[in-house]
């Protein structure tokens, strides 16, 4: 009698950064957002709180170091 998973496998040959983002990116659209965050939070055991506060500083306090940057064109 084998356990089945509600989750699918994670691709062996991605790299520790890789899984993390696929973790967390809960739609597979390639963005992370605020409330993808808080249900990966909640999928690893975290209370609601702890959940919306770190949903919060992640993507509103750590996002503009992963955004392009965009310059002005004179």
């Amino acid at each position: 009698m084998g356990v089945e998973s509600e989750f699918e496998a994670i691709d062996n040959n991605q790299n520790v950064l890789q899984k993390h983002v696929e973790f967390f990116d809960r739609n597979n659209d390639g963005v992370i957002y605020p409330w993808e965050t808080f249900q990966g939070f909640r999928a690893i055991g975290s209370g609601i709180v702890l959940s919306s506060v770190a949903a919060i500083f992640i993507n509103v306090g750590l996002s503009g170091k992963t955004r392009p940057v965009w310059k002005e064109v004179s």
